[in-house]
């Protein structure tokens, strides 16, 4: 993959469990306030790691979670 998708994988339901990670976007919260400066590589890493782990399921935050990173890939292709 020649582009990486950089926007953040926040849906706006910010809950974390007694780990520090989101409930929704599966995010650290160390990853989520460091988000501006992480590499391209990085968050592609990052989205890679939540879509394995929060993006699969069938709920609403999975589904809103995979549409959100689509959108981004779409918005990225069309830049090509």
């Amino acid at each position: 993959m020649s582009d990486y998708i950089t926007k953040k994988p926040c849906i706006d339901i910010c809950k974390f469990n007694k780990h520090d990670i989101c409930k929704a976007c599966g995010r650290t919260y160390e990853e989520k306030k460091s988000w501006k400066r992480l590499s391209d590589q990085d968050k592609q890493a990052i989205w890679t790691r939540v879509l394995n782990s929060h993006g699969s399921g069938s709920g609403k935050a999975a589904k809103a979670l995979r549409t959100l990173y689509h959108n981004a890939q779409d918005r990225a292709a069309s830049k090509r």
